[in-house]
């Protein structure tokens, strides 16, 4: 019994599994991703490495009436206007505040650009001493920390609970969602170890994690600083962490 093949169809085929896995290996490796959390709220990740590996860092924004408010610049320095970019194809909308959660390059670094674009931007008084002392932009406003903002409807809170990833780092609350963005403060659940300690305060570091879970006994999501955000359990693999250092 002879076979027939037809040969255009089998180019064809081959050609959509082709096409299918390089859109996998961009998506794989693509320079910036953003995903919604919810309506109003998106995570923004972007890669960089940390000796010899390549880590993710997570960021946040806000969908408000007036524009997006962007929690922690991109780590990519190459994507500090494609991130824009994204934003405004996608929500129609500008960035109107960028805030940092501390003064690494992973939180702060797009202060520079940000403020010569003329976005304003916020970091916490002593954010903005660390980075001038290091000769790094700082931000053009001083965030109040505890303070709710209120922007094109929306509403945050920065807060502060003491010392960990650094002397400085704080965290984005969201009251109406119960959304907590923790930056580097709050390790991943994927974490092995507790990555970047140069500046940490090991020994208070626990105490800090606790506060926030004492004060949000209701969060509904925990946003890590790195890698895996997905799963929860959070802050408790970051206590898990400390307690093997």
């Amino acid at each position: 019994m002879k076979i027939k093949i037809n040969i255009q169809y089998f180019k064809m085929y081959w050609i959509g599994i082709l096409f299918l896995f390089s859109t996998f290996l961009y998506a794989q490796h693509a320079p910036l991703i953003i995903e919604q959390i919810h309506p109003k709220v998106f995570v923004h990740t972007t890669f960089n490495t940390f000796n010899g590996k390549q880590y993710a860092a997570n960021g946040m924004y806000l969908v408000t009436k007036k524009g997006i408010v962007l929690f922690d610049t991109p780590w990519d320095e190459t994507q500090y206007q494609p991130i824009l970019d994204s934003i405004q194809a996608k929500h129609h909308l500008p960035v109107i505040a960028v805030f940092a959660s501390h003064s690494h390059e992973d939180r702060a670094g797009g202060f520079d650009y940000y403020n010569t674009i003329g976005i304003p931007t916020y970091a916490t008084k002593e954010t903005n001493a660390i980075l001038k002392a290091n000769d790094k932009s700082i931000a053009t406003n001083e965030i109040e920390l505890g303070k709710t903002y209120k922007m094109g409807g929306e509403r945050f809170k920065i807060e502060y609970f003491g010392k960990g990833h650094t002397t400085d780092n704080t965290i984005v609350w969201l009251p109406k969602y119960h959304i907590l963005n923790g930056g580097c403060l709050v390790k991943s659940t994927e974490s092995t170890d507790l990555g970047n300690i140069a500046e940490a305060d090991v020994k208070a570091w626990p105490t800090t994690i606790q506060n926030i879970m004492h004060q949000h006994p209701k969060m509904k999501l925990v946003i890590a600083g790195h890698d895996d955000w997905k799963t929860q359990g959070h802050l408790e693999h970051t206590l898990q962490l400390l307690k093997q250092n």
